[in-house]
């Protein structure tokens, strides 16, 4: 018989702003008490509740990952919503926000409600879908949103000559088409979540690279530097504010950039940034035997755009964490070995980016509530996830068990993405911290490496 709630007892509680030792009761999915120990014991726990024993555990709110492409539908080899999600499961992520990629294309009403019916039955963990915003539907952007897209996609490209069907609809190449949009999103209220970089920088860089015969890696990252991302950083940061969006730089990864948003935030634009952990510990250099394995937009940096990273996270200019997760197979991945402008850009992320972080704390190189607020908090504010993202009474009881001392070596053999063989930029890598259990909504999903729960319990959120 189902138990009426639960009692996480024994556990080292992460808030926002503080570490405390305390129990956490759990009803009908919701947090329905937190009770530094030694308390009394509320009166409607009962001997119907299961006593979860975390001793020597720390308990957090789980991630919400904002960036996610679970291939689903399009390219079930790559992914699905079932893969992608048990592997959210395992590595504490208990929502995942989904990008409108996939065969068709979110980029309209009927596209958005398509995409939540095929994904629905075979989700483990919430999860909530983005509408797409591009130069050839911005007509249909209102539409989304009342479908309830969680928020909007555009890049700051045209799309090129390999992208899937539908790339156009959330491609804004040219200032006046970005204008528009964003001015459409802003009647929204919804976030717009931008890949800025600059189409005519490098598409010119990356031309002069193959002039010159370059195929390696770092002929891509060349053709995609710093100043790049800078320059489209600015203009999106002058333009969504012209047209009075909320506007969100996805996927940050230059100190240049960094310090374009800090100056903006500081004229009090509405402006939020995300980094993705391939970004925050990995760097091209170190990664340069990988290949293709390593390719990814924007690329890998160095070593002084890694700790201006790490310094905008610590001090609020960034605001959270998403891992883009993007999967591709080896069969994909290989062709860039000879020519890496035949290999598609995108890396695995969601089983490593928990651990890693972990380790990080572990490293003193950020602490446990400074983390939440990445992981958690602050992306369910921005996204308006108003019942997730943080433990307090009344929120979703989306919650993860942690073992800050097990320590642990990634290894893709025994993830869950469907392509885990291509998840190779996190192998090998030493971590000192664990997600032991998953729960979301208070029903655990996870446990110990495990998928625990089922396909279509995860929910659809809307902000």
């Amino acid at each position: 018989m189902e138990q009426s709630g639960i009692l996480i007892a024994g556990g080292r509680v992460v808030l926002p702003d503080r570490v405390v030792e305390a129990d956490l009761l759990v009803k009908d999915g919701k947090i329905s008490g937190l009770m530094d120990r030694g308390g009394i014991t509320p009166p409607d726990v009962s001997q119907s509740v299961e006593i979860v024993d975390a001793s020597n555990l720390v308990v957090m709110a789980g991630m919400i990952d904002t960036h996610v492409h679970l291939r689903d539908p399009g390219h079930p080899h790559r992914e699905t919503f079932a893969t992608g999600t048990s592997a959210a499961a395992i590595g504490g992520v208990t929502t995942v926000l989904e990008m409108p990629s996939g065969i068709p294309a979110v980029a309209d009403a009927e596209s958005w409600h398509y995409k939540n019916q095929v994904v629905a039955p075979k989700a483990y963990v919430d999860y909530g879908l983005y509408g797409g915003a591009g130069h050839t539907n911005t007509n249909r952007i209102a539409e989304q949103a009342a479908a309830g897209a969680v928020a909007f996609k555009s890049f700051m490209n045209a799309p090129a000559p390999n992208a899937d069907p539908g790339f156009d609809t959330r491609a804004l190449p040219d200032d006046a088409s970005f204008l528009a949009a964003m001015e459409a999103i802003a009647v929204t209220g919804r976030v717009a979540v931008v890949h800025a970089e600059s189409d005519s920088i490098c598409g010119c860089l990356a031309a002069q690279m193959k002039n010159l015969g370059r195929k390696d890696l770092r002929a891509h990252a060349q053709s995609r530097p710093p100043l790049a991302e800078e320059e489209a950083v600015a203009r999106a940061i002058l333009l969504a504010g012209a047209a009075g969006a909320r506007l969100s730089i996805a996927h940050i990864s230059t100190g240049a950039a960094v310090e374009r948003v800090r100056w903006a935030k500081a004229q009090g634009q509405a402006l939020t940034a995300e980094v993705c952990p391939h970004h925050l510990f990995h760097t091209l250099s170190a990664s340069e035997h990988l290949g293709p394995y390593a390719k990814v937009n924007p690329p890998l940096r160095g070593d002084e755009d890694v700790e201006a990273l790490w310094a905008g996270l610590a001090d609020g200019t960034i605001d959270y964490i998403g891992t883009d997760h993007a999967p591709y197979t080896p069969a994909d991945k290989d062709k860039g070995w000879n020519d890496i402008w035949s290999a598609p850009s995108g890396v695995h992320g969601l089983e490593s980016v928990v651990p890693a972080l972990l380790t990080a704390v572990n490293e003193g190189r950020i602490t446990l509530p400074r983390l939440t607020r990445a992981i958690s908090q602050r992306a369910a504010e921005v996204f308006g996830l108003r019942s997730k993202g943080e433990l307090r009474v009344g929120a979703d009881a989306d919650l993860i068990l942690v073992d800050l001392e097990r320590e642990g070596v990634i290894d893709p053999s025994g993830q869950h993405s469907a392509s885990k063989d291509a998840a190779k930029l996190w192998a090998g890598r030493q971590t000192r911290g664990a997600v032991t259990a998953t729960y979301v909504r208070g029903h655990l999903v996870a446990k110990d490496g495990q998928v625990t729960g089922r396909p279509g319990f995860g929910e659809l959120v809307c902000p």
